[in-house]
């Protein structure tokens, strides 16, 4: 808990600010101890202003922590797609972190110097002033990444920086509890799609939404049924996306995958991935825009990362005949993709 100090070395608490109200009713009742009372009332008000202060950079940190993620994800995913040029292996995570850090430092400093401006107090961090500071209030040793699910991630800032608010007659001084804010990559281009695809083909990330899991058992319910046309759902609705809006080539969801690629892996472009299994995800590929490479082959896995490295697959069936993608060609799996998504059983009525 954060302490104020006044001018002759006094401690209040919060708490002990509260317990002023009744001594400053009481003491405006004898006329003898009336200045002794409006400086009490002052010094409360006054550490009222301070506290919203620490309160507002706080909340400015946590605010910021996850713009900036979420801020640099996206133009990590733009640098690869308008340069045609992905990250060095393993230096992905690492450019984010920075560009994290550069957009929270410039955030907290702007806020930091008006809150200064507005309130008159004199706000350090690190015990720095926060007007001596140019860009450097937290470092790359203040943040990190860390991932849980491969739809988003966190933003940590470590706990413990110390950080102190001064007026005339008060110091407030605390440290920053550990701040957490959670990053979502959904609606990012995708820039491993449109790189290896060889004729630009685009595609958002977006979770497709039927997925479920006790923890253990994973469902992905990608055999539902089989609908009025034919068509095995919810497969299709995973090839179609988002219901295919203004006509424009279907977008497929992405799936949690043991097998698959972080969004880190998509930005190096790696063939398999070291990020925990629970961090990867996959969609599928439509149409088929490597069939020259693959030889003429139309029966390859459309897993994205099999199907860039050209994997054989195998078609499904529904009421005896092939399953076709939303573009109109044969949807092939492997069989380890048919056995973890619930498919193996090749032939549906």
């Amino acid at each position: 808990m954060g302490i104020i100090r006044d001018e002759d070395g006094y401690a209040f608490t919060p708490l002990a600010v509260l317990l002023f109200i009744p001594v400053i009713v009481i003491a405006i009742s004898y006329g003898s101890i009336a200045n002794e009372a409006n400086m009490l009332a002052a010094l409360t008000m006054g550490g009222d202003v301070t506290v919203t202060v620490v309160g507002s950079i706080y909340t400015t940190v946590e605010k910021a922590a996850a713009d900036a993620g979420r801020n640099a994800a996206y133009n990590a995913s733009r640098n690869v797609i308008d340069n045609a040029e992905f990250f060095p292996a393993g230096t992905s995570k690492a450019n984010i972190t920075r560009n994290i850090v550069d957009a929270i430092n410039a955030n907290v400093i702007n806020t930091s110097q008006e809150l200064e401006r507005q309130t008159g107090r004199q706000i350090y961090i690190n015990n720095i002033p926060i007007t001596n500071y140019t860009n450097a209030t937290f470092t790359t040793s203040d943040v990190t990444i860390t991932q849980n699910d491969p739809f988003g991630f966190s933003v940590e800032i470590r706990g413990g920086i110390p950080v102190k608010v001064v007026q005339k007659d008060q110091v407030y001084e605390f440290r920053l509890p550990q701040v957490s804010s959670y990053v979502s990559l959904e609606g990012i281009e995708d820039p491993y799609i449109w790189i290896n695809t060889k004729f630009r083909a685009s595609n958002v990330i977006y979770k497709y939404p039927y997925y479920a899991s006790n923890g253990t058992y994973a469902d992905y319910r990608l055999n539902e049924s089989v609908d009025r046309d034919g068509r095995l759902q919810n497969l299709w609705y995973c090839l179609n996306g988002t219901d295919n809006p203004s006509n424009i080539t279907p977008r497929p969801y992405y799936f949690v995958d043991p097998y698959g690629l972080s969004f880190f892996d998509r930005l190096e472009n790696r063939s398999s991935s070291a990020d925990p299994q629970y961090t990867r995800m996959s969609t599928f590929i439509i149409g088929d825009p490597l069939l020259e490479d693959h030889n003429g082959n139309q029966y390859i896995s459309k897993v994205d990362r099999e199907y860039f490295l050209g994997i054989p697959g195998t078609t499904i069936k529904v009421k005896n005949n092939v399953v076709y993608d939303p573009l109109g060609y044969p949807f092939c799996l492997s069989a380890t993709y048919k056995n973890l998504l619930g498919l193996a059983a090749n032939n549906y009525s």
